[in-house]
């Protein structure tokens, strides 16, 4: 399960009436309405309840007109199927938990799920003025708190759990530098950094039983990986020019350590005809890959390098925005509902990244990238 808030555009008012409406129409392609409710609504609580319950919360509403962001969306997406598996009690359960978690339990809401061929998502518009306090809740760092309901949920009803997507120290015990960091939150990519530390065990294990600087390239080059020298210490280098210190793989891989093992450096000789002892296969080949992985993500990622491969003879706004899975994904997602997904697992994965700053680097700058 992914759980994410979708924020309130700038520039475009709040409209929660039009919220309702949507959830309840199920309007994009290939859509449908699988269930609907409504909670805390005098009107009722079924889909002919509707009209009355808008205006019943759209009365509590208009008693904060100071305030701009009155409506809290957000989007629980399922895997492929797993509507099968869950009954209209079971999400409204699930729907319960959210509030409760998020101190929305006795506030008004609307929800609803749709369903589609690959993609089955559940909607809950919140109204954020409480209807008889009329406090207006706007829950503080929620993106921890839907992640923690997440994973609870999907052990309660035996759904298929997402990893990676709200916890960032599992999906890499090493800590990312800036500029690695930097370029995941730019792209959604990952960086080449990411490709090192996730084969690190294997490349430490290689280098240990390198004899000399040429063993040692060899290693390194089965990772798509190149060993330079740089300023006083050494880089290991990706083929498109990504580089990260050798000592951040493992402290016996710095510049000194390894030329007490090898002597002085020695630059990698011509590559030999003879066969490798360590081929590049593609697991091992460091190439652009999603950040995030999901039942969605290859045929989205074929689809981004075709249009791509397409726009790049022709210069163009277009070819321009096309730069990064990132960039593609945000097109997509005004009209693909398996982009929005995407969307919001890199989001929801890149806020908890975010969210324990390091000690030198500040963390405005990535934030303003997510914003």
């Amino acid at each position: 399960m992914i759980a994410t808030r979708i924020g309130k555009k700038s520039g475009v008012p709040d409209n929660y009436t039009r919220l309702g409406q949507y959830i309840a129409a199920a309007e994009e392609k290939g859509e449908k309405l699988h269930q609907f409710w409504i909670r805390n609504c005098d009107a009722g609580t079924k889909i002919e309840d509707l009209d009355l319950a808008l205006l019943e919360i759209e009365a509590v509403r208009r008693q904060k007109p100071d305030i701009a962001d009155k409506t809290y969306h957000l989007v629980v997406s399922f895997r492929s199927g797993e509507q099968d598996k869950l009954s209209k009690d079971d999400l409204m359960s699930i729907e319960a938990e959210y509030a409760k978690a998020l101190g929305y339990e006795d506030h008004q809401r609307v929800a609803g799920t749709h369903i589609n061929t690959d993609n089955f998502h559940m909607h809950i518009a919140f109204n954020k003025v409480h209807p008889e306090t009329l406090k207006v809740v706007t829950p503080h760092r929620d993106f921890k708190i839907l992640a923690k309901v997440s994973r609870e949920m999907e052990k309660e009803y035996g759904l298929a759990i997402d990893p990676g997507m709200t916890d960032g120290k599992a999906r890499n015990p090493n800590k990312l530098s800036p500029a690695a960091r930097d370029y995941e939150a730019h792209t959604w990519q990952e960086s080449f950094q990411s490709h090192v530390l996730k084969h690190r065990e294997e490349i430490l294990e290689g280098l240990g039983k390198a004899k000399n600087w040429q063993e040692a390239h060899q290693v390194l080059a089965g990772y798509d990986i190149s060993l330079k020298l740089r300023g006083n210490g050494m880089v290991l280098m990706s083929p498109d020019g990504q580089a990260m210190k050798a000592s951040q793989l493992d402290r016996s891989c710095s510049k000194k350590k390894l030329e007490e093992r090898f002597g002085v450096f020695e630059a990698q000789q011509a590559k030999p005809r003879t066969k490798s002892k360590h081929p590049v296969t593609e697991k091992r080949r460091y190439k652009p890959r999603p950040l995030v992985r999901h039942s969605n993500t290859p045929a989205l990622w074929r689809r981004y390098l075709s249009t791509r491969r397409v726009f790049s003879l022709q210069p163009s706004p277009t070819a321009r925005a096309l730069r990064n899975w990132k960039m593609f994904l945000l097109m997509e997602a005004y009209q693909d509902p398996l982009a929005m997904v995407l969307v919001m697992a890199h989001r929801e994965m890149m806020n908890i990244l975010i969210s324990e700053p390091t000690k030198n680097r500040p963390r405005s700058r990535v934030s303003r990238e997510l914003s």
